[in-house]
């Protein structure tokens, strides 16, 4: 409506009234000041109408609109409320009329000129927004900067703190909007107010100004600055590096690294106006040395890890600065990543959280900023650096390698060539690390390239037995070297043990008998040598110890009780005699270490919870377990000094063994020992370091509140919690997940950490005095140690163990717990909070103990205790105690909230809302958090709270002045669940919703990576529970554009929430087509998880959308997968050329830059100088896709085909084009085959190897498919017959003899899935043509005739197949290993390979057994043969022509395969049968009928009873294969199943009249046969005279009477026998007669009149006596 008016020309907008009522609110200012929710409400509307307003509607008001906004400002205004006018002042002036700027900046500056230090509101108003215009239009008003500088240095005189930070905040715009082209004088003034007043400022908050002030010099180019003024800049942010603030030293590490880029390019400084000549700018030389390089190996003392890390993310900053800003070739990084790795060139040992510091600069700002051809280079380049390397620099140089390995997802050939000189070398250094870390480089190397796997434990089984008789036997100096080799040789097949079954080529069949073989020798055999025989004894149990973590249970079954026997020897002996031994102590213990980590290993393997065999293997582990024990006591009482480190990995390992054990009650009678072992934390506290896993016990959603804070990505959080030194654990090479950095942990932490982890399994286990006591020692040590200097490190101890009790008893106690040992508990949690000034981790670990103590207590404990806490919390006057009562208030709420603490959700609301109010900022942060988490439990139910909550958040954003990131964070979370508890009924134009989102808008409007966070997870809860709100659309493009940010927390959680979007809304989701932005931010994500959660999305988008949309995403997939380039510039849609050039042409293509750790761009380009934390630089550039997302993209290719849905147009070209014609251009695949089959074979055969395979397996996911489908352009033949010229190509190609395993098995497999459809096509084409001729019969054309015996040629031929294929599904089926050769899969034998093909031949065998048993005859049957039947016509063939010769072994073969189909029961180890029908479909019946129906309901014996019909013909009875015992086993069979329904009894009718009537007369004269055929006809005849009397209606009389008397009449006639005519001539009569009175057709009459006939004359002999007799 606002529009209509404005095009009228009608001045009244909805624009104008909100500048109406602004100027209302500001004119009654003299008698009442502005409530300042009015004026955020009023402010938030004015700017979303601004957007909306057509530009001659805001010229009309922009004058007023501009006053109104600056008087405001002029009345001292709160910090939300002056950054919305100042945000409305630039819009409007930047949409309406921009000659103003020049008056209101200068209006503006007047206003600061002639502030008062009494009036700091209205200063910092004006300075903010003189800072928007500045951001917004500084290239226009250069002339005022100078001005602006002389502003802020009086500025910076005043006492708050805010207006100090504001007026540092407006000379950064300044800076950046001018560009560096404002006055020289301005530039150095401002250079002096940051250096002078600004990094020196008492406030953090100043210096974290000072720090972007810095930054932004830098990103224009320095003006002003000469070499000596850059050089002071980078020492005072060297300088700074020491900041107690960790905000603080994050800005100044960021800022150094673009003052250092700025250095390095002196023909990036600018040259300011008015500074007259100068000399040319120089290259600060040694800049990178002086202030990275030293800082860092000098750094020690209190701060040496924050300095490491500051000058850490310096360098990050400085690679990320040059690559992206200055346009440095990525090729230029390896040389910066030598530089890094120098600083650890002078290390004299391995210092772990140096050695961190450096990974993560190679990882981050080196291998993650590069392209792949650079990557694989520098791969080459890390290859060559290990001569002349310390071992911290080969330890760092191999872990960057594998990373880049992984990174590649392929092995350059130029990587293989430094191969040896890289990896080999360093698996024989000196240095354990350093051949560990070789090893699991090699264990990526497995992973990459599967192919290499079984050549190298080749060479490790054979070096290692060489090595292992060289060292047992040698002397001399060459042994330390030998031993050395024989670790590293070991540690390298631990690792490719590890590795192996996860491989998709699997492992070597004799891998894990002959590595068990190995280690057993190395554990077993003797030496003259003992230091040898030590070292080759640990190097075995290393290799066993991976070999029982990694192998199946199933591979190691046979040998467990050998495998058990190997700790006998080692754990059997004193412990007093073996500490006493001569030798080398600390080499036995480091043997007696590996051997209880093989233990443990040996536990996880065979010892579960849920196995029956644990009490067999269970008891001696125990024994060796206690002997352990009793080793350590010994060894405790010896002089620790020489032995500590390895007596204290001794006792780790122990403690980690019994902790693998799945029942702590197992060894229940070692708690004493091992209590007297975790206990030592707490009698002993003065000798104990704080533990390293308190960051892991406690809560992650509550990781915000400090200390470990969460950063940019996972990898910098681990290195800022990285509580590496100079020892510690090697890394376990078997171990699935290793930890991103060598040694996280030093051995006294990890030591610590599992005596405390050990004590709380084992206190769960306790009874009520058992833990009474232990919590009375806990409580001691708490009162002893206040005054000491460990009591810090003792409180986390406490808390660790008190917690990794209480979640082991929540684990395993299904009952409260006693109230003593409740109450005790309590009060040592409440005395730790009373402390009042503790770390965050204590005071969260306490609080979240309270509440773990209200889930064990029973409800009365729980809110007596909550009670409690509210009273305590009403008195409490220390804001530290208040804040952590506050939050142990929302923890028992989280833990134990619901019906019992209902009551009690108002008065803790009211009391930790009155808390929040706080003008202390540490209080309102915990109370805050208190508060959300008493939300998240109460639900729905707290909707009545939610306008007092919601006005409790927007008085906390409106009264702070500091803009302090964690309060506004806590705001933002507050208001994120206010949403999930309104859920649907915020909907847009309600007064919550537009609240909620105005809020959220203005703490993100700052750019803080954590609020950010909070406005992206605001998206999130908007698509979860109040879908109404927005619509699709606008959450997909907000989302979009964090998919580019710079922060990977921000990018997990935009691609989180569209995976959200995509499962609830599918339909809206599909037509905003973001499938190439979510592909091209996979192509440029560096953060694994992130990436894996893409993956995720995009699959579940294909599900989504490709059944109405399969040809978009063959068109997609295909621009991934076979483009070589694509433009990067999310404004572009251009793809390039489809050329196939690959990794090896790379030369020839342009690359640009990467992002830091970024996805695709966003749109649109910032404005000058300012750049967003949500969007990453835009660059119009080609690059090529990286090899990993065109593997992604062809593996979206295999599954498109099942994606589409099960709609039949999908895969029925005729259907398709039917319903395409009723439905206007539907979009269905089988209209794009063609296409996809050609991208199939493209991928087939493109020139990556490692990538072909994923082209077989879609052609072979399309065989699957279409196989049956016919062409209706060609009757009789099928559609995929016009593709076979690709089919065979692809295979020709795939099983070329230089193909690699895995691309040879998936052309196996489509090969042999070629042949079995081919032959089985070829099988439904005889049924199709035999039903044909049965139905049609003397019709038949003369021209359909002719072609018969041309048929029954091709048919004899394609018998042998058909045979052979039965007889290998079989083999299959029957689970059997033959020596001999397979028939048709003799190519393929591997499980999994079969185990792809088997629901192939499930699908055809049964027309294929069909097509076997049409007009077969045995070999050499001659067509002109007669029966030997007595009165029994030939039995002609229904083509008049034989088809398929079977010879004596196969005829039985075929009978005994239908025969275990027909009696076949369940299979007893799968449950399932052990030959399955599927979806096949066959023709059956005795007149061949055509059936189109689904096999999924088709029963068994309607496939092969039909096959027994056709075998029983009379020229298998002449030529001697159906003998009696055959018959009468067949007989059998149908006798068990004579209740079975009338399609058996049916179809097992024809089967029983053809074997009496084609049989030979000698069958008869047995008379267990004979009397078999009349029990079954009369078993028959009771059936169906039993039906009709039970449901008449339901009677199959008409459809089996005349079968039955039919044989029965053929039987009367055959047998020769008198005694049995005898005894069947009454009974016959009597049935007939009963039968004629039941009959209902002529049909049925005239069979069983003539059946009478036919006994009348046996009755009438019988009556007469004699003839009969």
């Amino acid at each position: 409506m606002a529009k209509n008016y404005a095009r009228e020309n009608i001045p009244l907008s909805h624009f104008g009234v909100l500048v109406a009522q602004l100027e209302s609110l500001v004119a009654s200012a003299s008698q009442k000041i502005p409530e300042p929710l009015l004026c955020f409400d009023l402010l938030s509307d004015l700017i979303s109408a601004i957007d909306e307003e057509p530009k001659d509607s805001i010229l009309l008001w922009q004058r007023k609109c501009e006053d109104a906004l600056y008087a405001l400002l002029a009345l001292g205004a709160r910090r939300p409320v002056r950054h919305l006018a100042s945000v409305a002042m630039a819009n409007i002036i930047s949409k309406g009329d921009s000659i103003s700027i020049y008056s209101r900046a200068s209006s503006l500056q007047g206003f600061l000129v002639d502030g008062k230090k009494n009036e700091p509101l209205k200063v910092a108003g004006a300075a903010q927004c003189l800072g928007e215009l500045y951001r917004r239009f500084g290239r226009k008003i250069t002339s005022g900067v100078l001005e602006t500088t002389s502003i802020a240095t009086k500025l910076m005189k005043y006492s708050e703190e805010f207006v100090r930070q504001e007026a540092l905040l407006m000379l950064q715009k300044a800076l950046e909007g001018s560009g560096g082209s404002a006055m020289a004088s301005a530039y150095t003034e401002a250079y002096r107010v940051i250096t002078r007043f600004g990094i020196t400022d008492k406030s953090f908050i100043v210096r974290v100004a000072a720090a972007r002030c810095l930054k932004a010099f830098a990103s224009i180019g320095g003006p002003g600055l000469g070499a000596g003024e850059l050089e002071s800049s980078a020492s005072y942010c060297v300088k700074a590096l020491e900041d107690p603030v960790s905000s603080v030293r994050d800005a100044f590490a960021d800022a150094l690294g673009s003052l250092l880029a700025l250095g390095m390019n002196p023909q990036a400084q600018v040259q300011p106006k008015g500074k007259g000549p100068s000399p040319p700018a120089k290259k600060l030389e040694g800049c990178l040395q002086r202030h990275l390089a030293v800082p860092f190996t000098k750094a020690g003392g209190a701060r040496l890890k924050d300095v490491r890390i500051g000058v850490t993310l310096s360098w990050v900053s400085f690679l990320q600065v040059i690559r992206l800003k200055y346009l440095y070739p990525d090729s230029d990084l390896q040389k910066y990543g030598l530089r890094v790795m120098e600083m650890l060139r002078n290390a004299s040992s391995v210092d772990a959280h140096a050695l961190a510091c450096v990974l993560y600069v190679l990882r981050i700002g080196v291998t993650d900023q590069m392209t792949e051809p650079t990557q694989r280079g520098f791969l080459v380049f890390l290859g060559k650096q290990s001569s002349g390397a310390s071992p911290s620099m080969k330890i760092a140089a191999l872990r960057t390698m594998s990373y880049t390995l992984k990174t590649l997802g392929e092995v350059p050939i130029e990587f293989k060539e430094v191969f040896d000189d890289a990896l080999v070398a360093a698996v024989s250094h000196p240095l354990q690390l350093v051949r560990v870390e070789a090893a699991l480089t090699l264990r990526v190397l497995a992973e990459v390239d599967p192919t290499c796997v079984g050549g190298l434990v080749s060479y490790g089984v054979t070096t290692l037995s060489a090595l292992r008789e060289s060292v047992l036997f040698g002397k001399g100096a060459t042994v330390k070297v030998e031993l050395d080799s024989l670790h590293g040789q070991a540690t390298v097949l631990a690792a490719l043990v590890a590795v192996s079954p996860k491989l998709p080529l699997g492992y070597p069949a004799r891998l894990s008998k002959s590595v068990f073989e190995v280690s057993k020798r190395m554990l077993t055999g003797s030496s003259r040598n003992p230091t040898a025989a030590t070292a080759v004894n640990e190097a075995g149990w290393l290799l066993l110890s991976s070999l029982l973590s990694s192998m199946p249970k199933e591979e190691l079954e046979d040998q467990v009780f050998d495998i058990l026997s190997l700790w006998a020897t080692l754990f059997s002996k004193s412990p007093e005699h073996e500490t006493k031994q001569g030798g080398d102590l600390t080499s036995r213990i480091c043997v007696w270490s590996a051997a209880v980590d093989a233990l443990a290993a040996f536990v996880r393997c065979f010892i579960t919870s849920s196995s029956v065999d644990n009490s067999i293997m269970l008891q001696p582990v125990l024994v060796y377990l206690s002997s352990a024990l009793s080793y350590i006591s010994v060894l405790q009482r010896k002089d620790p000094s020489k032995i500590k480190p390895a007596v204290d990995v001794f006792i780790i390992r122990t403690l980690m063994a019994y902790q693998s054990l799945p029942d702590p009650m197992t060894y229940k009678r070692d708690h004493p020992q091992i209590m007297q072992l975790c206990t030592i934390p707490f009698r002993e506290a003065s000798r104990c370091q704080e533990n390293s896993c308190l960051r892991l016990l406690l809560d992650k959603r509550d990781a915000w509140l400090g200390p470990w804070i969460p950063a940019r990505d996972w990898l910098e959080d681990e290195l800022r919690a990285f509580q590496g030194g100079q020892d510690g654990l090697v890394p376990c090479v078997w171990e699935s997940e290793l930890s991103s950095f060598p040694q996280p942990e030093t051995i006294n932490k990890m030591l610590v950490n599992q005596m405390l982890l050990c004590f709380g399994l084992i206190f769960a286990t306790q009874d009520t005095n058992g833990m009474v006591s232990f919590l009375q020692m806990i409580e001691q040590c708490l009162k002893a140690g206040k005054k000491q200097i460990w009591h810090s490190a003792s409180l986390s101890n406490i808390c660790v163990g008190l917690l990794s009790g209480l979640k082991g008893l929540i684990a395993l106690r299904p009952r409260p717990l006693a109230l003593g040992i409740l109450s005790l508990a309590h009060g040592i949690f409440q005395s730790i909070l009373a402390e009042g000034d503790i770390c965050a981790s204590q005071r969260r670990a306490s609080a979240e103990g309270l509440g773990l103590l209200a889930r064990l207590g029973n409800d009365i404990f729980t809110a007596k205790m909550t009670r409690s806490l509210l009273s305590e919390l009403a008195v409490a006057t220390d804001s530290n105690y208040a804040g952590s009562m506050a939050f142990a208030l929302g923890c028992i709420h989280r833990s134990a909230g619901g019906m019992a603490l209902s009551t009690l959700v108002p008065p803790t609301v009211n009391s930790l809302s009155t808390l929040a109010k706080s003008p202390i900022t540490g209080l309102q942060i915990w109370s805050l958090h208190g508060l959300l988490l008493t939300i998240e439990d109460a639900g729905f139910s707290y909707v009545s709270h939610v306008q007092a909550t919601l006005g409790l958040a927007t008085d906390i954003l409106l009264s702070e002045e500091n803009g302090l990131v964690d309060l506004q964070q806590g705001v933002a979370r507050l208001i994120n669940a206010i949403v999930a508890v309104l859920g649907p009924e915020l909907a847009p134009g309600s007064i919550f919703f537009s609240r909620c989102k105005s809020v959220i808008a203005e703490i993100s409007s700052w750019h803080e990576t954590a609020t950010l966070l909070e406005s992206v997870r605001f998206t999130q809860q908007l698509v979860l529970f109040a879908p109404r709100a927005v619509s699709v659309h606008s959450h997909v493009q907000t989302l979009l554009s964090t998919l580019s940010s710079r922060q990977p927390t921000l990018r997990h959680v935009a691609v989180s929430t569209l995976r959200h979007l995509i499962e609830k809304d599918p339909v809206s989701i599909i037509d905003e087509q973001i499938e190439d932005k979510l592909f091209h931010m996979l192509d440029e994500e560096t953060d694994s998880e992130i990436g894996n959660l893409v993956r995720a999305t995009i699959m579940r988008l294909l599900h989504s959308s490709c059944p109405s949309k399969p040809s978009h995403w063959i068109s997609v997939c295909r621009k991934m997968v076979l483009s070589t380039s694509a433009m990067r510039d999310t404004e572009s849609n251009h793809v390039g050329s489809n050329s196939l050039s690959g990794p090896d042409n790379d030369s020839k293509l342009n690359y640009g830059e990467d992002d830091e750790d970024m996805v695709s761009n966003s749109k649109g380009t910032p404005d000058p100088g300012y750049e967003s934390e949500t969007s990453a630089v835009n660059h119009n550039r080609v690059k090529q896709l990286r090899y990993r997302t065109r593997v992604f993209a062809a593996e979206c290719l295999i599954r498109l085909p099942d994606a589409v849905g099960k709609n039949t147009a999908h895969f029925d070209l005729s259907l398709a084009r039917r319903q395409n014609n009723e439905q206007c251009n539907v979009d269905w695949l089988v209209l794009h085959l063609q296409e996809l089959i050609s991208l199939a074979y493209q991928i087939s055969t493109i020139q990556f190897e490692n990538m072909r395979p994923i082209g077989v397996r879609l052609l072979s996911t399309i065989v699957d498919k279409f196989e049956a489908v016919s062409d209706p352009e060609l009757p009789g033949h099928l559609l995929m017959e016009q593709y076979q010229a690709q089919l065979v190509s692809a295979v020709r190609t795939a099983l070329d003899i230089s193909s690699g395993p895995i691309l040879l098995e998936a052309g196996l497999q489509l090969a042999t899935k070629i042949k079995i459809r081919l032959l089985a096509a070829h099988a439904s084409l005889k049924c199709y043509a035999y039903a044909f001729l049965r139905r049609h019969q003397s019709e038949v054309p003369d021209e359909y005739l002719a072609l018969l015996p041309l048929f029954s040629k091709n048919s004899s031929i394609l018998g042998k197949y058909w045979i052979h294929i039965m007889k290998d599904y079989s083999y299959i089926c029957l689970q059997l290993k033959l020596k001999k050769q397979w028939n048709l899969l003799d190519e393929i034998q591997s499980p999994l390979a079969l185990a792809k093909l088997q629901p192939i031949l499930e699908e055809v065998w049964p027309i294929i057994l069909q097509a076997l048993a049409l007009d077969a005859v045995p070999v050499n049957f001659n067509t002109n043969c007669a029966s030997d039947a007595e009165n029994v016509p030939n039995n002609s063939l229904i083509s008049g022509y034989s088809m398929v010769q079977l010879d004596m072994e196969d005829y039985h073969f075929v009978w005994g395969f239908a025969l275990l189909v027909l009696f076949q029961r369940h299979h007893v180890a799968q449950c399932r049968r052990i030959i399955p029908v599927t979806s096949a479909k066959v023709t059956h019946g005795a007149d061949l009928p055509v059936d189109e129906k689904n096999l999924t309901t088709l029963k068994l014996h309607e496939v092969v009873l039909p096959v027994f019909q056709f075998l029983s013909s009379q020229r298998f009875f002449a030529a001697g294969f159906l003998t009696v015992d055959v018959c009468r086993e067949l007989l059998q069979v149908f006798s068990y199943s004579i209740y079975m329904d009338s399609s058996w009894s049916s179809l097992a009718l024809s089967v029983l009249s053809q074997i009496v009537l084609n049989c030979p007369t000698e069958f008869f004269e047995e008379q267990s046969f004979g009397n078999l055929v009349m029990e079954l006809i009369f078993a028959y005849i009771f059936n169906i005279l039993r039906s009709s009397e039970i449901s008449p209606e339901h009677s199959n009389w008409e459809e089996l009477t005349s079968p039955i008397f039919t044989t029965a009449k053929t039987v009367v006639r055959r047998l020769s026998t008198k005694n049995q005519l005898k005894s069947i001539v009454l009974p016959f009569t009597l049935v007939s007669c009963k039968c004629v009175r039941e009959v209902a057709t002529e049909l049925s009459f005239s069979t069983i009149n003539d059946f009478s006939k036919c006994t009348s004359p046996l009755l009438k002999a019988l009556v007469k006596g004699p003839e009969i007799r």
